[in-house]
């Protein structure tokens, strides 16, 4: 799939449960066995491929994660910041502000 501005919600689910079914398919497995290594029931992992629903929780979404061995790919969605946000404030007050002049 080509990357792509996903603006919604539902667009981003929907990626989101194309890339679960791949990763499942390219472990040569069926929603039944991932059922059974995630605790996720079928039901739910099938409605989720379908994109029938869209309530598929947290907790749900990481057990595939780990089900299909890309549990640490979550550390790529927010990565670590480069710097602390106290230090970010520590370096925005010594960047001097607009001055406004007064006219003459």
């Amino acid at each position: 799939m080509e990357a792509t501005n996903y603006t919604t919600n539902s667009d981003m689910l929907t990626l989101l449960a194309q890339r679960v079914k791949e990763y499942r398919l390219a472990a040569r497995m069926n929603q039944k066995e991932l059922a059974e290594q995630s605790g996720v029931s079928q039901t739910t992992i099938s409605h989720f491929e379908q994109g029938v629903s869209r309530n598929l929780t947290l907790a749900n979404f990481i057990s595939l994660l780990r089900a299909l061995g890309q549990e640490e790919r979550l550390a790529e969605i927010l990565p670590e910041l480069p710097m602390p946000p106290m230090a970010l404030r520590k370096i925005e007050k010594l960047i001097p502000k607009r001055v406004r002049r007064s006219k003459k």
